[in-house]
């Protein structure tokens, strides 16, 4: 196999190779694209590349997104469902080597963007896909055959509005500026998808028979099999596509700040020609339901268990097909994917999204904890605090923290920045100390009006 470079080319670029020998270019280097990779030699196949190339104008918004904003995502939400799924999969799937679906290389690196500084920490991106360990998946979550605990793994991206976003807030990779999500959100039309994986198998979660599968760089100790395995101890292992969550800024959306929440559940009893197919909907949300305060959680599945729809919710919407696996939902049965946590809810967790991080993703997370409340007693106000709508572009601390409009990816790569810098610098940022959770003053040198 021969290659040729032109001495340009190779003084102003980084070079790759594909395993077909056509070279690809990476000119302006911007921000790591992973933290954790096996060694060179050990592994061959796709290198996963940040998509970066943020738009520096506003994209006008493809046709099969202003399709979906005509939908009446609350009384048609099925259809509202299968459009963003078909959306997001354009052009992504490679049905020749599916290692290759979702890389975003030629055209694509145009239309879809990651968000940038998810390779930091031990929860970082791995090489292979991008993925970064996520929250764990405790046993009979996902199924009651499942008797293994362990951990999901999730590559997030954005569409072109969706990446003008991310752009205004990472202009400068040396300095990022939240003045404009903190002031204007996300703009309409952006697009969120989130894939999430899980080293189990069907004997463990059955629905995950006919599985898209990627090799990914994880940790050991998720393998089943392996929990003994050294904390930092990382191998290649094939991660099974568990479930797809999908976020769409449609202004129609009022008690979200425009956001419509949806998760869909792999189910491979599907048998789909295309497998990513499999992927069904549960459901949507855009709003969190405020006055449904009444505690019951659905947490531990049984062989008994019937996902339990709440007909008292008017803001969630979830699939009464009976062809679906059974779902635990979230709290007092809101939206949320077999992954997700079942006292809490999608818009719950992103409501959280803000810099800094004064308040947990979760209540009884929090500092101070929260307790889950009893199923059959009426939660705390303090508990509701999670479950409130958001009628405008505000943080879940108002006043105390600046808002990235439901992007936990974008106030993660934001704390993570920080962490990096204050570790390598051996210093730390005011902007860390805006508020101590119980009192927030303006930072000042000396003596008030002095």
């Amino acid at each position: 196999m021969k290659y040729k470079y032109s001495i340009l080319a190779l003084l102003s670029g980084v070079v790759s190779v594909s395993a077909q020998g056509v070279a690809s270019f990476e000119s302006e280097i911007k921000f790591p694209d992973f933290g954790f990779m096996a060694p060179p030699g050990e592994y061959v196949g796709p290198v996963f590349q940040l998509s970066d190339k943020f738009p520096k104008n506003l994209p006008a918004l493809d046709e099969e997104v202003k399709e979906i904003l005509k939908i009446d995502f609350k009384n048609d939400w099925e259809r509202y469902a299968m459009a963003v799924r078909e959306y997001v999969f354009k052009d992504n799937i490679d049905f020749h080597d599916n290692e290759l679906s979702f890389d975003f290389k030629g055209e694509q690196s145009e239309k879809w963007f990651h968000v940038p500084w998810q390779h930091w920490g031990p929860s970082g991106r791995e090489g292979y896909h991008g993925l970064t360990k996520e929250g764990p998946l405790a046993a009979k979550t996902l199924s009651y055959k499942q008797d293994i605990a362990s951990n999901a793994y999730a590559v997030g991206f954005y569409n072109g509005q969706g990446g003008y976003g991310i752009g205004q807030v990472w202009k400068n990779p040396e300095a990022p500026d939240l003045s404009y999500i903190n002031e204007k959100g996300f703009p309409e039309g952006t697009v969120v998808a989130k894939f999430l994986f899980t080293t189990l198998r069907e004997d463990q979660v059955p629905q995950l028979t006919n599985p898209v599968e990627w090799k990914a760089y994880v940790y050991v100790s998720d393998i089943p099999g392996s929990e003994e395995a050294l904390p930092d101890a990382r191998a290649s292992y094939k991660v099974s596509l568990l479930q797809m969550d999908i976020m769409v800024k449609d202004s129609r959306a009022k008690e979200s700040n425009g956001w419509v929440f949806g998760t869909y559940a792999y189910n491979g009893n599907l048998e789909k020609k295309n497998p990513w197919e499999n992927l069904q909907p549960v459901g949507l949300m855009w709003g969190n339901d405020p006055d449904i305060k009444l505690s019951e959680s659905n947490g531990t599945l049984t062989k008994d268990s019937k996902t339990i729809i709440n007909p008292k919710l008017k803001q969630t919407k979830i699939s009464d097909d009976k062809s679906l696996p059974t779902q635990h939902l979230g709290w007092n049965s809101r939206l949320c994917g077999p992954a997700d946590n079942p006292n809490s809810s999608c818009m719950s967790c992103h409501s959280t999204a803000q810099y800094p991080a004064v308040s947990a993703i979760m209540p009884f997370l929090n500092n101070p904890v929260i307790p889950i409340p009893e199923d059959g007693e009426e939660a705390s106000q303090e508990w509701m605090e999670w479950f409130r709508n958001f009628y405008r572009n505000v943080a879940f601390n108002k006043n105390e923290a600046m808002t990235t409009d439901f992007s936990l990816q974008l106030s993660k790569s934001i704390k993570n920045f920080i962490s990096y810098r204050s570790e390598t610098e051996q210093g730390h940022y005011a902007s860390e100390y805006w508020s101590n959770g119980k009192k927030v003053h303006k930072i000042m040198r000396g003596l008030p009006g002095k």
